[in-house]
């Protein structure tokens, strides 16, 4: 009944309004009636059984209970993977891997529902791409229920997070908020995909492309160091084009060790523009120089 004060897992409060499915106030609800209920001072999660009392006090202490139990957990659980992670690192024999580098994708996530946003959050987290470079992880910074809001939008700009939008939209100041700060909403009403684009997303962070198209790559086959042009790589073009408009990376094995622009590229004694496939070339780099035998030049050409 309206003014009941009532406790729902770690949330209490007291009935302020009913709603039935049809969006009529009522001052009662019986078995088996569907409602909504306003008045509560938390989000409880999808399960929680609500129970009607007398006294507020008393329920209120009780909600307390609920949430000390529950942080209590949590910090249990905490303990319990960072024993099993030490004890990992025991039989290893004591040693990190400090070359590993670890990434993380922000996100925040906004649902129609708890039970939605507790899936999306535990699927997200469980979520790693990896290499023997580097690790991927996705850090979810918040989540809750309800339409996306320009406060939500403000902390994905501060921490450069990718806002997730399950079945629900974003109100006009979110979206002007977006637009003005470059902040990127998705939209999803299936899990699959927001985890496909979730498993892209974590790839181009694995192994980032410079701007533009894969034009071709090359490999560098012997270095020169010619006075005041300095270090010259002599390179093999194994593949497409190479040209000394794009943007280029340098990768060693795995490891990305450069990115930049290519500042001359010559074959044979003559400046060029382009090398193809199966031609020789020496080129060096704006503000690098620590190429090495076997790195591979990866080009990428803007599309005009």
């Amino acid at each position: 009944r309206i003014g009941d004060p009532f406790i729902a897992g770690g949330s209490s409060g007291k009935v302020r309004m009913l709603m039935n499915d049809k969006g009529q106030r009522l001052e009662e609800a019986g078995p088996s009636v569907p409602v909504q209920v306003i008045g509560m001072d938390g989000v409880p999660a999808a399960g929680d059984m609500l129970l009607v009392g007398d006294d507020e006090t008393v329920l209120r202490s009780l909600a307390d209970a609920r949430n000390k139990i529950s942080m209590e957990k949590k910090s249990a659980a905490f303990d319990t993977d960072l024993r099993k992670q030490m004890a990992a690192l025991i039989e290893s024999g004591g040693t990190i891997d400090m070359s590993r580098e670890t990434r993380e994708v922000n996100v925040l996530i906004k649902a129609d529902v708890q039970g939605s946003v507790e899936a999306l959050k535990n699927s997200l987290e469980a979520m790693i791409s990896e290499d023997e470079i580097c690790q991927v992880k996705v850090k979810v910074l918040q989540s809750g229920i309800g339409d996306v809001t320009k406060s939500d939008v403000s902390i994905a700009a501060v921490s450069n997070a990718w806002v997730i939008a399950f079945n629900v939209a974003a109100n006009m100041q979110a979206m002007d908020e977006a637009r003005t700060r470059d902040i990127e909403i998705g939209y999803y009403s299936v899990v699959y995909d927001m985890l496909e684009e979730m498993e892209g997303r974590m790839q181009e962070v694995l192994s980032p492309t410079p701007d533009g198209e894969y034009s071709g790559k090359a490999e560098v086959k012997m270095l020169f160091d010619i006075g005041k042009v300095g270090k010259v790589a002599g390179c093999a073009c194994v593949d497409g084009d190479i040209v000394k408009a794009g943007n280029v990376r340098v990768l060693r094995g795995a490891k990305i060790v450069f990115e930049g622009r290519i500042k001359t590229l010559k074959h044979l004694k003559e400046d060029v523009q382009t090398i193809n496939s199966g031609m020789e070339c020496g080129m060096n780099f704006f503000d690098w120089e620590e190429m090495e035998e076997g790195d591979v030049v990866e080009c990428y050409t803007m599309s005009k």
